[in-house]
């Protein structure tokens, strides 16, 4: 007789030992979190709109009151949940020796919940812990992080070589238009490629040609930012 397998037993959410402390009640994962509920209604539109919304009554009280009904929160880790809200109660600590992780996290957050101040500070910090211009390039198309992409841009048309996984982080699209301005600039100041976008990375160059600006009116209508 075949010996039966073993059934794991259903793990017992277990209250986060940093946040826990007063209004409403989020499960992330196997955690509860339990915090202020003024900033999600006040700074969010996602929890602002659904804390506006009327609840129905409910055998164990309403959605996020206590532990038996928390409001839960899927696609969402702890540790990603964890980040957002020392962004939202700092300490004097707590910011203080984040990751690049653990920003990105406050930001992915950030701009899926609509935590507009946030959004903002990590955008800043990320700035500061990201060296590389591909990945700065890859994060502003993703978030729609304004500012980031031209800077970028012109440090890569300037610089030397760029690597296979570089390229590829661009998405080739945008790396076959980078390299194209690369290889038609003549730093004498003229240049032989069709768009001018290279006047980003070496100041305004001429357009004998009115339709030379194709591409980089192009620009103008998101064309890099894909």
């Amino acid at each position: 007789m075949a010996a039966a397998l073993p059934t794991s037993s259903p793990v017992t959410p277990q209250r986060d030992a940093e946040f826990y402390c007063r209004d409403v009640v989020f499960q992330v994962e196997d955690v509860y979190f339990k915090v202020s509920r003024r900033p999600f209604e006040e700074d969010s539109d996602v929890f602002g709109g659904m804390f506006n919304l009327p609840q129905e009554g409910h055998p164990n009280g309403l959605e996020g009151t206590n532990d038996t009904n928390p409001i839960y929160l899927p696609g969402v880790t702890a540790d990603e949940f964890r980040a957002l809200l020392r962004v939202i109660f700092p300490n004097t600590s707590s910011t203080r020796t984040f990751t690049k992780e653990q920003w990105m996290s406050a930001l992915k957050l950030a701009d899926m919940w609509g935590f507009d101040n946030v959004r903002t500070k990590a955008a800043t910090e990320l700035r500061r812990l990201i060296p590389s211009h591909t990945e700065r390039i890859r994060i502003a198309r993703l978030f729609s992080i304004p500012g980031w992409i031209e800077p970028a841009i012109k440090e890569l048309v300037q610089q030397d070589s760029l690597s296979a996984a570089e390229l590829e982080m661009l998405g080739w699209a945008t790396a076959a238009k980078l390299m194209l301005v690369r290889e038609s600039v003549q730093f004498s100041g003229t240049c032989t490629c069709p768009c001018n976008y290279c006047s980003i990375a070496h100041g305004p160059l001429g357009h004998p040609n009115p339709a030379n600006r194709r591409f980089h009116d192009e620009d103008q209508g998101g064309v890099w930012r894909r």
